[in-house]
């Protein structure tokens, strides 16, 4: 892939399913040169209308040399989306073990490729979106390793939109609700949990991925301008309700 200044680059993380494969196709959609990196991809790479790169979030090394590949081949990054995450919940007994790997996904990785493509950023005076959760400002039980690492993404939001704004980048956090995919399965396929959490809404129904492509590509374009440092939640409404 050779260097190029005809598209905005667009870096997504968890391009191999769910939001992050949602998010990275239609950013290509709209002009975008997109570059999906996760750790599973389907087998059919047909499926597939993006370049993608096999990455392991969980290891520092996959991060660094994954950086380096696209500093390598891009002159600048317009957009970078940290999306990809992972949920460990457990009754009863949280072991270290799921805590360790929680954050090193959710909290390691964003952090460790907003470093290692700072410069790139920088570049493009471009738009980095962490894609966080309600779970950020709401505790749910059996799960305090994804309460806790989605709350420090949005503090890391915080943190590099006051660091980066002098250089003109903007960082801001999307913060979903309940998302029907993969990840979200037992939520979903348990009916009383399922119209729980419907009722849980403003709008009285889960979200779908689709419903998260209009917040990316506002933030990550000119019409968010003189936004940074926010966390916006697309929740249905859950976090603002009261009775």
């Amino acid at each position: 892939m050779s260097k190029s200044e005809k598209q905005k680059t667009c870096i997504v993380t968890g391009a191999g399913r769910g939001i992050g494969y949602c998010i990275s196709k239609s950013m290509q959609g709209a002009g975008y040169s997109v570059i999906g990196l996760d750790k599973e991809f389907k087998k059919d790479r047909k499926s597939y209308s993006f370049p993608t790169k096999k990455m392991d979030l969980s290891r520092s090394e996959d991060i660094k040399e994954s950086c380096s590949w696209i500093c390598k081949n891009f002159e600048k990054v317009d957009v970078l989306v940290n999306c990809a995450g992972i949920t460990i919940p457990s009754i009863n007994h949280y072991s270290y073990e799921k805590w360790k790997s929680t954050f090193l996904v959710n909290l390691d990785a964003p952090f460790l490729l907003i470093e290692g493509l700072k410069s790139h950023v920088i570049a493009a005076k471009g738009s980095i979106i962490n894609i966080s959760s309600l779970n950020g400002k709401i505790a749910f039980p059996d799960n305090p390793a994804y309460v806790s690492s989605k709350t420090g993404l949005d503090g890391l939001t915080r943190a590099y939109a006051l660091e980066l704004g002098k250089f003109g980048v903007r960082v801001n956090s999307i913060a979903p609700g309940y998302i029907r995919t993969e990840m979200t399965g037992d939520s979903w396929s348990v009916k009383e949990k399922r119209k729980k959490r419907e009722e849980r809404t403003m709008l009285k129904r889960w979200g779908t991925p689709d419903d998260l492509v209009g917040p990316v590509l506002f933030l990550a374009s000119n019409h968010s301008a003189y936004v940074t440092g926010q966390t916006l939640y697309v929740d249905g409404g859950w976090s603002s309700k009261g009775f």
